[in-house]
């Protein structure tokens, strides 16, 4: 059975607003997100100044896109190494899930992670 809905959704967008503006806002990419049939983005936590890596973060770039945005907006939250105790309140705020790294992503503000060994394993 086929679904009947038009929803169309772009699951990773960089908008970079706050902070790096000029290289894409929600306004530019909402916009060409509509022209391009999609109704819905979810933005990537880790491009913008700040990171969506708690919940301040997270209602800036919130209040930023409800004034710009074009399309239906959602947001991914960034696990990064420090911010344990951040992601339940992220959750809990409404991101729909995390993006984190597994090597340095080369990102200001986004620290690389502590290496880490295999336990009881030979991998």
């Amino acid at each position: 059975m086929r679904c009947s809905c038009r929803a169309r959704v772009d699951a990773h967008v960089h908008v970079n607003e706050p902070g790096r503006t000029e290289w894409e806002g929600f306004a530019s990419a909402t916009r060409a997100a509509a022209a391009g049939g999609v109704t819905t983005i979810v933005d990537m936590p880790l491009n913008s100044i700040p990171p969506t890596c708690d919940v301040p973060a997270l209602e800036l770039k919130r209040s930023v896109a409800e004034r710009r945005a074009f399309v239906d907006v959602g947001f991914w939250g960034g696990a990064i190494p420090g911010n344990v105790a951040e992601l339940r309140p992220l959750y809990d705020a409404g991101v729909l899930g995390f993006k984190c790294f597994l090597l340095h992503s080369g990102g200001r503000g986004v620290p690389a992670p502590a290496p880490r060994r295999a336990r009881g394993s030979d991998a």
